[in-house]
């Protein structure tokens, strides 16, 4: 199996625990699943999604709050200083992170927002028939 579809596969299975309200050890006794090939995923996917988020955040500050922006996928909002200009950045699940001027306007800010959660959506449904079709991992 391609490693796309695995990983795709074992986010599924995340999300699915997340969800479940279950213990890890509960929630693979239920499914079937190897306790340390969940865990060894998780970090797996953890890594890389630290990865690609590395990838896109050179130069920013963190927030060290960690907090988020709930269901729709996003998360903390930074102002950031890159060659002394003031900058707007959103960092969107996935990797994705938006850059804006601060004096970008309410409206920019909405449109930009408005199709960053369509395209999040939309490979959130993707990610999902994906999940569908691989029916075992």
């Amino acid at each position: 199996m391609k490693s796309a579809a695995k990983e795709a596969c074992w986010r599924g299975r995340l999300r699915d625990q997340a969800g479940s309200g279950l213990s890890v050890r509960a929630f693979c006794r239920r499914d079937g699943l190897s306790e340390p090939s969940f865990y060894a995923w998780r970090r797996e996917l953890e890594k890389r999604d630290r990865e690609r988020t590395a990838g896109t955040d050179a130069g920013a500050t963190r927030n060290t709050a960690g907090d988020t922006a709930g269901s729709a996928g996003l998360v903390a909002v930074d102002v950031i200083g890159v060659f002394g200009e003031a900058m707007l950045e959103i960092a969107v699940a996935g990797g994705v992170v938006i850059r804006l001027r601060e004096e970008a306007s309410a409206e920019t800010l909405e449109r930009v927002l408005s199709v960053a959660c369509r395209q999040r959506a939309a490979a959130v449904a993707t990610d999902n028939a994906l999940e569908r079709e691989v029916a075992s991992c």
